[in-house]
């Protein structure tokens, strides 16, 4: 029981680190909550249910939208990032998000006038 102890510690420690440097890049850090984010789907938000580790494909019956347990769940802490902040992204039908990841750009909020580059690089790189 001391070794999750030390772990949990570990954890702990590494987001304070995070936050720190975060915050002196002047870049924003929010946690979001991790619960359930592999029984969430990405796509329409809908609780799909638990799934045991020998499941590795996330598969929702309400949308049909499939793709790897990790990364539907990486999907799904990238949204409440987003709702944290105020910002709502749209997935495309194969499952990506516009403007996520690759491309730190999002034509969405560039339409409506909201700064889309990273503090302290440019898009002119």
């Amino acid at each position: 029981m001391l070794g999750k102890h030390c772990l949990d510690a570990g954890w702990g420690q590494f987001f304070q680190i995070l936050e720190q440097c975060c915050f002196k890049r002047g870049v924003y850090f929010q946690k979001v909550d991790s619960k359930k984010t592999s029984q969430i789907c990405p796509n329409c938000l809908t609780e799909t249910g638990k799934k045991t580790l020998a499941e590795r494909v996330h598969h929702c019956e309400n949308c049909g939208y499939t793709t790897d347990r990790d990364v539907a769940a990486a999907q799904v802490v990238c949204l409440r990032g987003l709702a944290a902040v105020g910002h709502t992204v749209k997935m495309l039908s194969e499952g990506k998000f516009v403007g996520i990841p690759g491309k730190k750009e999002f034509p969405r909020l560039k339409a409506r006038g909201v700064s889309t580059t990273e503090k302290g690089r440019s898009d002119e790189a």
